[in-house]
């Protein structure tokens, strides 16, 4: 049956776009209103608009908006140009509009609610002035000035009235309507120019002398009034929407009647979208057109995007927008169903042959179809649901009906063209019309491909750069193989529609197979590889580009930019560097595993030995550290010659080298350096570049660059879990759910081939449990044995080495075993080691040079062992224990030198050595005490000092084995030292110290004395004295020292109580002489000679303290000075008493008349100067020794004296010659 048979309708009959109206005959009006069909949806929006409708009918309402939204085809264009004849009550052939909606029974009439019915008479039934217009087709002025959108109402209601579409003229012609002059001044310019005025007033700026001319004629205005109007002309026209909604109002109520009008705008959406200015201004003038009409002025608008998208604006002006919303409460939205059901109706209602033809043909291809078009990740992509289906969209398949909206939708988006569509001048309806009739001859077992849409989508494309793509195609030889073979044209057209609706539908090869399907016997095998050839070719030509499983029709941008993409050249590593840090940083977490002891029991040992490994693919290494006993090498096809062949990879594995075979094709290292390639690109390339919509294409590019990304992830997560272990020439047989535990696996394996000796350790040590060890007071008794195996090892290795003359440091040590191959230790381990040979007294420790033992400081030799820091300056030396003869030797010398058996400990040499240094500290003390600091000359002093520094010498040692052997160097010495040092002792710590020290202090007062005085007796008692301790050892001598003490006591006394009986007489004299002296001053003064008995009873007291002879003068000298103080002070009291006599003042009358106090001046009469009292003493006077021989010396030495008085002799004083 031919598919042109099928159909109710002729499906080659004529079909008028949507918005035409003004140019609509009545044949067409009457087409569109018979074939309009009503679903169960509009019946919906039918009801709820003329339900508000109403309001503004019977009442006043302030909502008079009514937004309504669909997708392109979904009717809605179509919708409003119906509600504009059902409104404006449009008779056809005789019959009005609404009738054509509720004519017939429930069964036949289009709207099946009364209610609705009864709204709609109500609408028709009031006078309405409906003015339908596309705003973007409406506005002239050019998209620079889009923001004036009421000018565009302003225009469509002048329009609508008959006025010009200037609305400055406009202005004219109402003034004039409603002064009754408008029809009068047509006729005046139809007689003035020859021409009617409707015809020529789009040309008012050439016609001035006619208007000006039939203005002046009716009595309008004057000449010169006409020509300033004319003037003004070229002035800017500004109305303000107030302005327009008050001259709405003003021809509403010129109507009266209850006039109304409405505005239906198609496609508002896109006129406003995205400029906050027009939305502003859209909800303005709905608003003030509610407020001033109050239901009287509809403004009812389409739009491919719901309110909220429109009015979708950010910030601090939300609030002023989220108002338009208010101002459209009525909301109609039309969906996809819609569509469907009116092509349907409309097109593909099939006859009643055809339907049962339809219906009992589809169980024939029922199975073929559903199992041969099964998309892939795209459920919402529809089949035949039912035989009634199948027959209902025939030859059509029902995704094809919302896959094509959303392909419209999605061109118009992408598409300076999407501004046709959106006027209507192709719908969707016209798209399955069009294509219906170029399938009309065909049988009934053709079904349509997508790509026959297309031709219809040519006509609204026309000369776009996409379009242009397809036509160079249809003109390359190496895509149209033959003058009738436009199969690989036909596959590129649907790359094309499908290029915007991923999200519909993913272009993979089984997808674009399914929508080339054109017959229901279709060989889908036969069909995949033309497509899949066809894409082959397309991408050669660079009109199509491969990303994983899609291919994408390419922009002419897109093209360049992809061959720009192609040409960029990759390093030697790039892929290598990607698939390193895919599997190693993702996949694995780190170059790094815990390895688990085979002797590891409990949580203890958990995380204990985490060992680095080097990571390379092929020979890139991505990850290396300083350990270089294990290393894990990825091998890709770039390492052909082993890649993939296990012989290879057996024989070239070795015990440090792990190889992994990665089973990955060509196609996934193909993935990774095209996505490295538009990675550089992305990151490189900039704004400024030439190419268009460059923006869109980056984002673009970015986009399936990170779906790309991940799929690389995911293919390589499977190919890891096949992938291939081999070390030490072995492929290892390895378990685990991924990557990254299967490869712990190989690693464990490994590192218990290359750490074997990692099995000494038997027991978990911690730091704590070295520090405990290391404060043990028990030196030499080590009752843990955990890790004996390992403590064996390090004392082999250390003697080792120092048979070959190496020193060992703790660096050497850890250099060796921690982390080390074939130990792999953690520092614990090796410290426990060390501690343990320590603490047993199997080596010694020596910091910076310093020897440690156990009888050091914990503290310091826990830093010894502990710290990793500067561990090269700790250094470990084996050492060998004392032997019988050495401990036999420091067991006599303790015995000697300290009267102490027990200083040898048997098990430890450090706790002998420290016993021994403690005995030597304890004596050094008490020896040192005994130093003679005062140079007393104590017997044997230099002896004590030299055993002193020896025994210092000794204490200083920090190794034990220097200990042993400076003790044999000085046995003699220290043995010497032990016999003398019993009498040094004795002497110290008896009273024959005290008896020295008392003879010591006698000599002193004799030999030391400054006056040199003394008696015969004395000075033999201290030759006696000087004698005995001048002796080496005087010690037995001390007795007779003792005796010679007692004598010089008493001869002593004897001779200081004479010195003091001579020096009392002598200090009471000079006290009488100073009282004399005092008692002749012209003055008494009892405080001065109270003064003067303290000053010589003190030192008379003083002589009676005295013990030495030099005391006892010191004190006469003292009294001979306080003499000579007391009289020079005398007389300076004199003198100042004498001066205030001679200045006292007399108070003379100042006329010279007796006196009067009240006037009188102060007068100081001339005095006789005044004698000032001069000492002088008679050393200052003979001041060298005279010898008198004769009475001539006499009279010379007189002579002299007096010459020597008389110099010092004058009017102004007076001379005390003094002693």
């Amino acid at each position: 049956m031919k598919i042109n048979k099928m159909f109710l309708k002729d499906i080659h009959r004529n079909i008028e776009g949507v918005i035409t109206a003004s140019q609509a005959n009545d044949e067409q009006v009457y087409q569109e209103l018979d074939e309009y069909v009503v679903t169960k949806e509009l019946q919906a929006h039918f009801r709820t608009l003329f339900d508000a409708y109403k309001k503004g009918i019977v009442g006043n309402t302030s909502k008079m908006g009514v937004w309504i939204q669909g997708f392109f085809g979904s009717g809605k264009s179509h919708f409003l140009k119906i509600l504009s004849y059902i409104l404006e009550n449009r008779e056809v052939n005789g019959k009005t509009a609404l009738e054509f909606f509720t004519e017939g029974d429930d069964q036949v009439r289009k709207i099946k609610d009364p209610m609705t019915i009864a709204d709609m008479e109500l609408a028709v039934n009031t006078p309405t002035n409906v003015i339908l217009f596309n705003v973007e087709s409406k506005h002239q002025t050019g998209i620079e000035e889009k923001n004036s959108l009421v000018n565009v109402f302003l225009k469509v209601f002048n329009d609508s009235l008959g006025y010009s579409t200037n609305p400055k003229v406009a202005d004219l012609e109402r003034r004039l309507d409603k002064d009754g002059k408008y029809e009068d001044f047509k006729r005046a310019f139809e007689e003035e120019f020859g021409l009617e005025w409707v015809e020529e007033r789009h040309e008012v700026d050439f016609i001035q002398d006619p208007v000006v001319n039939s203005l002046v004629k009716i009595g309008y205005m004057s000449e010169d009034a006409a020509k300033t109007w004319f003037n003004k002309m070229e002035s800017e026209y500004i109305i303000s929407i107030e302005e327009f909604a008050i001259m709405v109002e003003d021809y509403l109520q010129s109507k009266g009647n209850n006039q109304h009008i409405v505005f239906l705008v198609d496609e508002i959406g896109q006129y406003i979208g995205g400029n906050s200015d027009l939305t502003l201004q859209l909800q303005t003038i709905v608003e003030e057109l509610g407020n001033k009409s109050r239901g009287k002025a509809w403004v009812m608008v389409t739009s491919q995007q719901a309110i909220d998208k429109v009015t979708d604006i950010a910030g601090a002006a939300a609030l002023d927008f989220s108002k338009i919303k208010g101002r459209f409460e009525t909301t109609l939205s039309l969906s996809s169903a819609n569509a469907d059901e009116v092509i349907q109706k409309r097109i593909l209602a099939k006859n009643k042959a055809g339907q049962e033809y339809l219906e009992a043909d589809y169980p024939n291809h029922e199975n073929d179809i559903n199992s041969m078009i099964i998309f892939e990740d795209s459920p919402e992509l529809k089949l035949y649901s039912s035989a009634k289906n199948y027959a209902n969209v025939y030859p059509f398949l029902p995704y094809q009906f919302n896959l094509l909206a959303n392909i419209l939708t999605q061109i118009s988006k992408h598409s300076i063209q999407g501004t046709n569509l959106s006027r209507g001048e192709r719908s969707l309806l016209a798209f399955f019309k069009e294509t219906a009739e170029r399938n009309a001859e065909n049988d009934s077992d053709v079904l349509v491909s997508l790509d026959q849409f297309y031709p219809s989508l040519e006509k609204w494309l026309n000369e776009t750069e996409n379009a242009k793509v397809i036509k160079q195609a249809e003109e390359n030889s190496r895509i149209v193989l033959g003058k009738d073979d436009h199969f690989n044209i036909d596959v590129l057209k649907v790359l094309f529609m499908i290029k915007y609706v991923d999200q519909n539908i993913k272009p993979t090869l089984n997808n674009i197979t399914n929508l080339m399907i054109r017959s229901v016997n279709e060989d889908k095998i036969e069909l995949r590889k033309r497509v899949e050839n066809a894409l082959k070719i397309l991408i050669r030509e660079n009109l199509v580009r491969q990303n994983l499983d899609s291919y994408v029709f390419q922009t002419d941008e897109e093209q360049e930019v992809t061959r720009l993409i192609n040409n960029i050249e990759l390093s030697d590593t790039d892929v290598e560097n990607r698939l390193a840090r895919d599997i190693l940083d993702d996949k694995v977490g780190k170059n790094q595993f815990t390895y688990k002891n085979a002797n590891a029991k409990g949580r203890i040992f958990e995380n204990r030995y985490n060992f680095m490994y080097n990571f390379y693919v092929d020979d890139f290494a991505y990850r290396k550290n300083s350990n270089p006993s294990l290393e894990v090498k990825i091998i890709t096809p770039k390492y052909s010659d082993i890649w993939n062949n296990e012989t290879r990879l057996t024989l070239e594995s070795t015990k440090n080298q792990m190889l992994v075979n990665l089973p990955v094709d060509q196609e996934f290292m193909e993935h990774i350096e095209t996505y490295l390639r538009v990675e550089k690109y992305i990151t490189t390339a900039n704004v400024s570049s030439a190419i268009k919509n460059f923006n869109a294409v980056k984002a673009e590019k970015t986009s399936e660059n990170q779906e790309l990304n991940t799929a690389i992830n995911e293919q390589l997560r499977e190919f890891l879990k096949e992938a291939e272990f081999y070390f030490n020439n072995n492929k290892l047989d390895v378990s685990g759910s991924d990557f990254k535990n299967r490869l712990n696996d190989a690693l464990q394996q490994m590192a218990k081939l290359v750490y074997y000796k990692n099995d000494l350790v038997d027991a978990a040590i911690s730091e704590a449990d070295i520090r405990n060890l290391l404060r043990n007071a028990d030196h030499g008794l080590v009752e843990r044995t955990e890790n004996q195996n390992v403590v064996d090892d390090v004392k082999r290795y250390i003697q080792l080495q120092q048979n070959k003359n190496i020193t060992v440091t703790m660096k050497t040590l850890r250099d060796n075993y921690v982390g080390k191959e074939p130990y792999g230790f953690v520092n614990e381990d090796l410290e426990w080691a060390v501690a343990r040979l320590f603490k047993e007294g199997n080596i010694s420790i020596f910091r910076n040079g310093v020897a440690l033992d156990t009888s050091s400081d914990v503290i310091e030799v826990s830093k010894a062992i502990l710290e990793r820091k500067a561990s090269e300056k700790i250094r470990v030396e084996l050492r060998q224990k004392a032997n019988d003869s050495q401990k036999r030797m420091v067991r006599n010398l303790g015995e000697e030198l300290f009267q102490s058996r027990s200083i040898v400990d048997e098990n430890n040499d450090d706790t002998t050595r420290s016993n021994f240094i403690d005995k030597a500290n304890l004596q050094i003390g008490i020896l040192s005490s005994f130093q003679d600091t005062r140079n007393n000359h104590y017997p044997q002093a230099d002896e004590l000092d030299e055993a002193i520094k020896l025994l210092r010498k000794i204490t200083e040692v920090r190794d034990t084995k220097t200990f042993f052997d400076l003790l044999k160097a000085k046995e003699d010495e220290l043995l010497d030292w032990a016999e003398d040092s019993e009498d040094i002792m004795n002497f110290h710590k008896s009273n024959q110290k005290i008896i020295w020290d008392k003879a010591r202090d006698y000599v002193s007062r004799i030999e030391n004395s400054k006056v040199q005085d003394s008696t015969a007796e004395l000075d033999s008692i201290i030759s006696g004295m000087k004698k005995i301790m001048g002796e080496l050892t005087p010690y037995r001598n001390i007795p007779k020292l003792s005796e010679l003490n007692n004598k010089f006591e008493e001869e002593y006394l004897t001779f200081m109580e004479s010195k003091s009986v001579s020096a009392s007489e002598d200090i009471a004299d000079a006290k009488q002489r100073v009282l004399d002296d005092l008692s002749s001053r012209e003055f008494e003064d009892e405080i001065l000679k109270r003064e003067v008995v303290r000053e010589f009873d003190r030192l008379k007291d003083d002589l009676t303290s005295a013990q030495m002879v030099d005391e006892i003068v010191l004190i006469k000298a003292n009294a001979e000075k306080s003499e000579k103080r007391f009289i020079d002070k005398f007389t300076i009291e004199e003198n100042a008493r004498r001066e205030k006599e001679a200045q006292k003042s007399v108070k003379v009358e100042q006329n010279g008349e007796g006196i009067d106090t009240s006037n009188s001046v102060e007068i100081t009469h001339s005095q006789k100067p005044v004698k000032v009292i001069q000492n002088v003493y008679m050393k200052d006077l003979v001041k060298k020794r005279q010898r008198i021989k004769s009475e001539q010396d006499i009279d010379n030495f007189v002579l002299s004296l007096k010459k020597e008085l008389l110099s010092r002799l004058d009017d102004n004083n007076e001379l005390d010659i003094l002693m």
